[in-house]
């Protein structure tokens, strides 16, 4: 028997791409993170989220959100219960701590 390549267990987010996701869960976490174009060390508050569904595939991972922004943005959805069991598309912009996010209902 022939087993699939491992995957982590963490979402990693690049610049300039989108990601289709659907999720079943979000917490908060302070984590510490050196951003990597200023080699700078800094605690943050990272919107982590549990996610069922990635482009399409069954999964179990989880995709952290460092900008404040784009966390107001999901939080809100989440308060308005239209969050969770959806599809979202999340798209990244930017390096460092000028990664942007977009973030759409699909």
């Amino acid at each position: 028997m022939e087993l699939p390549p491992p995957e982590p267990s963490f979402i990693p987010l690049e610049s300039g791409k989108c990601y289709r996701i659907i999720a079943d869960d979000a917490w908060y976490e302070r984590r510490k993170i050196r951003d990597p174009l200023s080699k700078r060390v800094k605690t943050v508050t990272v919107l982590v989220l549990h996610v069922v569904k990635l482009d399409g595939r069954d999964v179990d991972r989880l995709m952290s959100i460092t900008s404040y922004k784009a966390q107001q943005t999901i939080w809100e959805l989440i308060r308005k219960g239209v969050f969770f069991g959806r599809p979202v598309e999340i798209c990244v912009y930017g390096e460092g701590f000028l990664r942007e996010y977009q973030v759409t209902l699909l």
